[in-house]
């Protein structure tokens, strides 16, 4: 006699779903002039549903914020002889800069520092073997030595080698003319921005039972988190240095699969949101002009 087992089934009902799509362009600009802290608001709730989990499963950037400008505080340098008459302030234009393309507006042959040759006697260019290595270079154009002295915040990332007392790169520049290297640049150069940015809205997170957690001093509970890192080895400029993400515009688009869960009654709905933008010090994002982003929730009843 032939057995046959008993056959049991289970059905699986796929969740249903909807998606809250959030674009910061949406904010009254007039009210928040800037993505980095807006709130959307309409005369009704925003979503409805008897769901249960909300996740963030797309984000896109559109990053058109420079970072070199006044607003980041690295755009300034003071140029001056220690004692000597002369002292002079300018400020690099605001714009998307890699380590290259700054080290040769400071001191390439053609660069800010030798507009002032005529007034303070010594000559600059910036050497490398492309190895992500470049060395500053001066020479007198006259005899006698002297003390040069190279000022601003941006030095502390051109220099992060300890060549740097405070701000300022302090030279000695040799008697004899001659091209001479004062100063080499090791690696760990990093001149974006920011290395991650918090969205966080907290009309979303605070029904999640399971608070988020970080290594960091300040820590919130986020919708997700942007790594201004690329997926693949970043292309190198002129000099080896690798071009970062937010050396250039960008137009990015990243999924998380699976995305954050987040827990939500069903009795709530979604009313107005407030969304904003956190650094990596923790601290309000000041600097995106006229950056936006996008984000796709996807809420389900299970």
């Amino acid at each position: 006699m032939e057995f046959v087992p008993n056959e049991k089934a289970m059905p699986i009902r796929v969740p249903s779903t909807a998606n809250l799509m959030v674009d910061s362009a949406d904010r009254k600009t007039a009210v928040y002039p800037l993505c980095n802290d807006f709130q959307i608001t309409k005369m009704n709730s925003i979503l409805n549903g008897f769901f249960t989990r909300v996740g963030t499963t797309e984000v896109v950037f559109e990053w058109t914020t420079p970072n070199i400008s006044a607003e980041l505080n690295n755009n300034e340098i003071v140029y001056y002889e220690p004692g000597g008459t002369f002292s002079e302030t300018f400020t690099i234009p605001p714009g998307f800069y890699n380590v290259a393309e700054v080290l040769k507006y400071l001191f390439g042959p053609t660069g800010e520092l030798n507009n002032y040759t005529a007034n303070i006697g010594v000559t600059w260019d910036v050497v490398s073997p492309g190895n992500g290595t470049a060395a500053v270079l001066a020479s007198t154009v006259q005899a006698g030595g002297m003390n040069i002295v190279v000022e601003g915040p941006l030095l502390k990332k051109l220099f992060p080698a300890g060549e740097l007392v405070g701000n300022s790169l302090d030279l000695n520049v040799p008697q004899a003319p001659g091209l001479v290297g004062t100063a080499t640049i090791n690696g760990g150069i990093d001149l974006r921005p920011v290395r991650y940015i918090d969205i966080v809205c907290n009309q979303l997170t605070n029904n999640q039972a399971v608070k988020d957690a970080s290594t960091a001093p300040i820590v919130r509970d986020v919708l997700c988190r942007w790594y201004f890192d690329y997926d693949n080895q970043a292309p190198t400029d002129e000099f080896g240095y690798p071009i970062l993400m937010g050396y250039t515009p960008f137009y990015l688009r990243r999924l998380y699969n699976p995305p954050k869960q987040i827990q939500w009654q069903t009795n709530i709905p979604v009313g107005n949101l407030s969304l904003q933008l956190y650094d990596d010090q923790g601290l309000p994002l000041g600097v995106v002009d006229t950056t936006d982003y996008l984000l796709t929730l996807q809420v389900s009843e299970n």
